[in-house]
């Protein structure tokens, strides 16, 4: 299958870029040209804003792709366009967050909205982000599944290549060599899936007919945040350390999510096993090989000051 990818380079991108190629499809990467790290897969390339419709239209015309998986497309601009430079007959894959979901306006607003898990049905949020047209996975969503396009909901995604760094709450203090770690409550719920298994999750929405469909890829079970710390620490072969209770008003900010929370994220998974016919490879290993990772990458801008962690535990 010509499919083209817009966004292909980073992170999930660079995982569907990965699993598309390993199954032989032809593939069309449209990016800026900001982002070309070493070791990606020999495709072609356009380089070309994606917001612009008709730049972006003439870049595929030429491939004249069958398919087109739309990870970069953060809001009614970049829907717009894509959907403009396309014609109707081509499948649609366009990767969106439970950030839609009411239950995420609750959790910043610090109220509780919504039972959980959530489904595909639950509420979504009515009120719009408020720092304006950049980031709204609401608008991509309003956009693509009038079109037929199969929409994939993401918890947190971790993995090889992650520049959110999700599991540096715990690694950053490993790596330092930190004997005990500040945690607060530690039960907020916010459901995980690995990056490979979103690769494979785009996959089987490519290879099937789900027009028109909001699916939620996440991993069935979700450890709590002080039981995901103490996989972390498992991973990383530093069990010994300790986990140190303390008041949540005194955590250090970045262990903020350990603390107590106003609305879990937890979603059901359920449709995508029935409908796409995905279950994630092996949570536990996938876990293990992303923290080896995360602690041979460690990113540029570490923090190395833990006055906060000294304070609250002395």
């Amino acid at each position: 299958m010509r499919i083209a990818i817009l966004g292909g380079t980073r992170f999930i991108g660079r995982a569907v870029l990965e699993r598309l190629a390993g199954e032989g499809h032809e593939l069309l990467v449209v990016h800026r040209g900001e982002h070309e790290p070493a070791g990606l897969v020999d495709v072609e390339h356009a380089h070309v804003d994606r917001n612009d419709g008709t730049a972006l239209a003439a870049a595929l015309k030429p491939f004249d792709p069958e398919a087109l998986v739309d990870i970069s497309g953060m809001n009614a601009v970049a829907a717009d366009a894509a959907l403009e430079a396309v014609g109707s007959s081509v499948k649609l894959v366009a990767i969106s967050s439970c950030d839609v979901y009411r239950a995420y306006d609750g959790l910043h607003s610090e109220r509780t909205t919504d039972a959980v898990p959530l489904t595909e049905e639950s509420p979504l949020r009515t009120r719009r982000f408020v720092d304006g047209p950049k980031y709204e996975n609401l608008e991509m969503e309003e956009r693509y599944l009038p079109r037929g396009a199969t929409v994939l909901r993401l918890g947190a995604v971790y993995g090889e290549h992650d520049y959110q760094q999700r599991f540096e709450f715990v690694l950053r203090r490993v790596r330092a060599g930190r004997s005990r770690i500040p945690i607060g409550s530690g039960q907020f719920l916010f459901s995980r899936v690995y990056v490979g298994d979103v690769a494979a999750a785009v996959s089987l929405a490519l290879s099937g007919d789900h027009r028109g469909e909001a699916i939620n890829v996440v991993e069935p079970a979700t450890a709590p945040y002080r039981l995901l710390a103490e996989q972390i620490l498992a991973a990383a072969d530093a069990s010994d350390v300790e986990l140190v209770k303390v008041r949540d008003d005194l955590l250090p900010a970045d262990l903020s999510l350990t603390g107590a929370l106003s609305q879990d994220l937890l979603l059901d998974s359920s449709k995508a096993r029935a409908v796409l016919g995905w279950s994630p490879v092996d949570p536990v290993e996938t876990l293990r090989t992303s923290v080896r990772w995360y602690l041979e990458n460690p990113p540029a801008d570490a923090s190395g000051d833990f006055s906060a962690d000294d304070a609250v535990l002395a």
